[in-house]
Order: C-alpha cells, then sequence, then structure tokens
C-alpha cells in the first residue's frame, strides 16, 4: 500500500488531533517543562480551570492524573468510597461490566444490577433499591461505547438525589460532546478522559468530584496507590503533583481546549458530531445495512452499533476497508464486544476528519460489502 494512503481511524480511541495538539508534540522538545519546577502551576490551573469551564462543571475540582479512562474508574472508585459504602452498579455494557470488576477487587460491597447489553437499566428496580436503602452509592456508565447508545443518567440521577445517595458516573465516552449539565443532575464525581471527546492523546485523564464530596474525601482513605485523588488535588491546587506526571500532555490538552473554545466549545462539537451521525446513519440505510437500536435508549452522538449482514464476516468487511483503497482512503472499523461480538460491529465517527473523509468511507463500505 502506497505510503500516501490515508489510514482513517472509525474507532472511538482518538488519534487524528486539532492542529494546535499536534504542534505541541513538535515544538515541545525546544521549551520542555519540568515536571516540579516553577512553570508547573500556571500550565496545571489553566488546565484544571479549562476542564471546569468547557464542561459548565463551576461546583467541582478537577484532578488530572497520568493515564487512560481506565484509570479514572479506578482513581474514583477508590477514592470517593468509604469501605462500606454499598455500591449499586447499574451496567448494561463492557464498561459497566469492568466498574463492576474493579469494584469487586477493591472489596466494596457491591449490588449489581446487571441487563443485556445495550438494554434499557430497570428504573423501577433501582428506585427501589436507593429508597429502601439498600444501598449507598450508584455507578453507572452515560456513553455506552459498546452498544452505541445512552443510559437514562437524568432519570438515575433524579432518582439518586430523591433518596441521597452519591451518583458516581463513567462519562469518558460523552464529556465534551453530549450535553450534560453535572450539577444540575447533581452528579457527584465524574470518570473522565483526555482523549475521547477533548481530542487530545490518551495518556491523561482526570476525574471530577463535587466540590462537598472533596471535602469529604479528607476523611476516607484512599485505597489505590499512586490515584489519591484527595491527596492528589491538594497537591495540584499548589502547582505539583505527588508523583510525576508528564507536561507535555498536559499542554497537549490545553491546546485541545482551548481549540474546543475556540470552535465554540461543546455545543458546536455536539452539531458537528450529528451532522456526521445524519450523514453516516442516512448512508448506512442506504446501503441496506441494519443500525443496532434498543428501546428507549437513544443512541451516542460518536458512533454507530451495526448489524453484521448474513452475506460476510467482520473480518472480510474490515480487511476490505483496511486493505482496498477509495480515493486515497482505507479505513479502520471496530468490532463489537463480548456478547455483541458475533452479532455487531461499529464505526465511530471521532476525532478531526472532514465531512469528505466519511463520504468517501460510504463509498468504500459500498464497495466493501457482497
Amino acid at each position: 500500500m502506497s505510503s500516501a494512503v490515508v489510514r482513517v481511524s472509525l474507532t472511538p480511541a482518538v488519534f487524528h488531533l486539532p492542529e494546535p495538539v499536534n504542534a505541541v508534540s513538535r515544538s515541545y522538545g525546544q521549551q520542555p517543562i519540568v515536571p516540579r519546577g516553577p512553570r508547573l502551576k500556571p500550565l496545571m490551573d489553566d488546565l484544571r480551570d479549562g476542564i471546569r469551564r468547557a464542561l459548565g462543571a463551576e461546583g467541582y475540582e478537577p484532578v488530572l492524573m497520568t493515564g487512560s479512562g481506565s484509570t479514572a474508574v479506578a482513581a474514583v472508585l477508590g477514592s470517593c468510597l468509604t469501605p462500606t459504602e454499598r455500591l449499586l452498579v447499574v451496567r448494561n455494557g463492557a464498561y459497566g461490566d469492568r466498574i463492576a470488576s474493579f469494584a469487586k477487587q477493591l472489596g466494596q460491597p457491591l449490588v449489581d444490577l446487571a441487563s443485556p447489553y445495550g438494554e434499557r437499566p430497570d428504573l423501577g428496580r433501582i428506585e427501589q433499591l436507593c429508597s429502601s436503602g439498600q444501598v449507598d452509592a450508584v455507578a453507572m456508565i452515560y456513553g455506552c461505547t459498546s452498544s452505541c447508545n445512552l443510559n437514562p443518567i437524568a432519570e438515575v440521577a433524579a432518582i439518586a438525589r430523591r433518596y441521597q445517595v452519591k451518583l458516581l458516573l463513567d462519562g469518558i465516552s460523552a464529556l465534551f460532546i453530549e450535553p450534560m449539565d453535572l450539577e444540575g443532575l447533581g452528579v457527584a464525581a465524574v470518570m473522565g478522559s483526555c482523549n475521547k471527546g477533548l481530542h487530545s492523546h490518551p495518556n491523561l485523564t482526570f476525574a471530577l468530584v463535587r466540590r462537598d464530596l472533596m471535602d469529604q474525601m479528607e476523611h476516607i482513605a484512599p485505597r489505590v496507590p499512586s490515584l489519591e485523588l484527595y491527596q492528589t488535588w491538594l497537591k495540584q491546587r499548589g502547582g505539583g503533583h505527588p508523583y510525576t506526571i508528564d507536561p507535555m500532555s498536559l499542554c497537549q490538552a490545553r491546546a485541545a481546549l482551548g481549540y474546543l473554545e475556540a470552535i465554540g466549545g461543546v455545543a458546536a462539537r455536539y452539531r458537528l458530531y450529528q451532522r456526521r451521525c445524519e450523514l453516516l446513519r442516512a448512508g448506512y440505510e442506504r446501503l441496506g445495512l441494519t443500525i443496532a437500536r434498543w428501546e428507549g435508549m437513544p443512541l451516542q452522538s460518536i458512533g454507530t452499533a451495526l448489524h453484521i449482514p448474513e452475506r460476510t464476516s467482520y473480518d472480510e468487511l474490515a480487511d476490505r476497508l483496511a486493505s482496498d483503497p477509495v480515493d486515497g482512503h482505507v479505513f479502520e472499523i471496530y468490532a463489537a464486544q463480548g456478547k455483541l461480538s458475533g452479532k455487531l460491529f461499529r464505526v465511530f465517527h471521532m476525532g478531526e476528519y472532514s465531512l469528505e473523509a466519511y463520504e468517501i468511507f460510504l463509498r468504500a463500505l459500498a464497495m466493501a460489502l457482497p
């Protein structure tokens, strides 16, 4: 394959980044920032304030960490809960499974509410568990990347508020894209990512902790070494970090926030992603593909799960798209996970690609289908 061919990633890991982020990668070595030097504090302050401002989360404290979204999940579970709090995990996909697995490893008392992948959670059962005092906290995914739909966060948040139950939200694939009023919902803590919707590199992540919970965490012993949110927050307020953190990653995330603000913020990025949804989903239907849908579960803005056509396999389709150039482009699609892997494949439209790239993809998809 010619080196001039453009390889387009249609996966939920975002690598085609804004030019200001790429510019940091090229120039950072000329003016590096010492991780424990005086230039770290203004950089850390800019980034923490920028996250808070972009998400309209003035009542929250961002805590930055080296790692991916999974790092934020471990940090929130290990820092925001006491060892005796009973955690209701609402899971209907692979990432809910991950929360349950992490909680078990921490020895957290667990109430497991599992539904088939993609299906709407049982709100009546959630209310029953909260109203009867059987749980102290609820953890749930917002953007269900396994099935490319959205969980009913507003309804679950209302239940949590009504019974004064702590709500922990995995917002990894939703932050900076899906409209979300964290303060209005009453979310206690959010697991985030600087990749995904922010369009920076996946080597930096963050958690958002509501300020009243952060105050309480002074008295909650952390249980995940190097991911102690309260102690890390104290250090970052003073301009430091308890361990080595990569300043180039901080600069890249700051550049991504600046770019997001310049294009009009989260609302503008949401509109852009919706235009991609409209273009691609209409194209899928024209090609005779079936979009995976579940009752009461709206589709995510970042991608679409599609049924594998009977006349081909996922591997065959993925290989054709990745190896046969169309208009100088090849495309990498994404298999479904776990229980859906034999039925569905997924196409994500994340990162800094033009609408023209997705139009070319639809032409490539038409040629790849037998």
